[in-house]
């Protein structure tokens, strides 16, 4: 079973990851883990800094985190892959996109004290970032690709996290992917 998960920041896409690997015995990897470490590498502490002055005029960057996620699915089975543009790169995957409003996904990621690369201290500054992130990924995948990662016809679920717990969000998306594997 290979499973693509993509989203807004904030929407619970490496809580997700890791409650189905540890479910259906899967591996996992995620391409904004090695962003993060990229980023780091090339001295930024922020991540949507990183995105928006590096990654956008150095397309290198996303061809090669691009081409290794193409790669994974080509090699591997039995995996999450949390990339944006892992439904793109693994088309054979049951594809899963979520989505959260800004200000609970502002709010998640200020909670979550493991994210080091995100420099906003407040709801609003947090808020703008997510939504800078967004934004360059999406015009970077399109100019790239042609790929606009907010086109719903992309995904086989695409499912609204803004109101769900991690528990219903597992639920609800185990749900489809069994009714996806039986079939």
């Amino acid at each position: 079973m290979k499973i693509t998960l993509a989203g807004s920041p904030g929407s619970g896409k490496s809580t997700l990851r890791k409650l189905l690997a540890e479910h259906y015995g899967l591996k996992t990897k995620g391409t904004g883990d090695f962003m993060r470490e990229l980023s780091c590498k090339h001295g930024y502490s922020d991540i949507t800094q990183f995105l928006i002055e590096y990654v956008s005029v150095h397309p290198e960057v996303d061809h090669q985190v691009d081409e290794e996620q193409r790669l994974y699915g080509v090699q591997n089975d039995n995996f999450v892959l949390d990339a944006h543009l892992g439904f793109h790169f693994v088309p054979d995957s049951i594809r899963i996109c979520l989505v959260c409003n800004l200000k609970e996904s502002a709010q998640r990621i200020l909670a979550d004290k493991n994210r080091t690369t995100e420099a906003a201290t407040t709801i609003s500054a947090s808020m703008l970032a997510s939504q800078k992130r967004r934004d360059t990924m999406r015009n970077n995948f399109l100019s790239l690709y042609e790929v606009d990662i907010d086109d719903p016809s992309n995904f086989d679920l695409r499912l609204d996290t803004t109101n769900l717990s991690a528990t219903q969000v597992f639920e609800h998306v185990t749900a489809f992917i069994d009714t996806q594997t039986s079939k």
